[in-house]
């Protein structure tokens, strides 16, 4: 019934969940999966283990984004040790990106302007030297490093940190929910701040209390605002869906398939 959207959309899904439960379900409804990976995943299994998953992917024709670790990861830290051990995890799941060759990676800044505000300039600059490797190392893979807003308030930084790498190989995942229910300023001040930098796009619902990861539909974004412009300025970006239970993506994608404009926009 949802063939159309199911095939033009990423759903996400933690590595863990995929390895020891989900695969067969992903593989037999032909999901192109958003693959999370968190520390302890990447401390804990081994290159063959990924690759296997990799390889099943790969061979049924199915595509694969991935989103990197953020917690605790500070990408423009102010303590030097803590530094270190961001960009080390930060390697390591780059260091993955051979193995399962993705469209692209998401990756979270880690800025957080009630804890940086008094060091921002020192704080993106240290971010811009942290990235930059990063993204030298997956030119030319095929690979897009897209970085997520979550606790910006504004577009301001982010701009900043996007404008410095300034690389075709970089982008802007706009996560419509992290927006919605922690942004100070609207969904579009953000698109016409971030729109020329849009590369993926992560959908999910909230009433604006908290991020909260529903069903699309079930909360308060308006998403028809998005779709518009989406389809106003001619943008495809990659589309992955959010909702952090299993029965919360057959509700997002009943919400999609009503929405007109969001048809037109998976079939351009």
């Amino acid at each position: 019934m949802f063939e159309d959207i199911i095939n033009n959309v990423q759903i996400s899904i933690p590595f863990r969940l995929l390895k020891e439960k989900y695969l067969s379900t992903v593989l037999k409804n032909r999901v192109n999966p958003e693959i999370s990976f968190d520390g302890e995943v990447i401390d804990a299994y081994s290159r063959k283990d990924f690759s296997d998953i990799a390889s099943v992917f790969q061979q049924e024709g199915l595509s694969i984004t991935m989103h990197g670790p953020f917690q605790d990861l500070a990408p423009g830290g102010i303590d030097k040790k803590i530094l270190r051990a961001t960009r080390e995890r930060l390697r390591q799941v780059f260091d993955l990106i051979p193995v399962f060759k993705p469209i692209s990676i998401v990756c979270h800044t880690g800025y957080d302007k009630n804890r940086y505000h008094a060091m921002e300039k020192e704080w993106l600059e240290t971010a811009i030297e942290t990235w930059t490797p990063l993204v030298d190392d997956i030119r030319g893979t095929g690979t897009t490093l897209v970085i997520e807003n979550v606790f910006e308030k504004t577009p301001e930084m982010l701009f900043g940190l996007l404008t410095g790498l300034d690389s075709t190989t970089t982008g802007f995942c706009f996560d419509i929910g992290h927006m919605y229910a922690f942004s100070e300023t609207s969904t579009e001040d953000w698109l016409k701040s971030l729109g020329p930098f849009l590369k993926q796009l992560h959908l999910h619902d909230n009433d604006g209390t908290w991020d909260d990861h529903w069903a699309i539909g079930t909360g308060k974004i308006d998403f028809e605002i998005l779709f518009r412009f989406l389809e106003k300025n001619r943008l495809r970006p990659v589309i992955t869906l959010e909702p952090h239970q299993e029965d919360w993506i057959q509700q997002s994608l009943e919400a999609l398939s009503k929405s007109a404009c969001f048809n037109r926009i998976i079939k351009t």
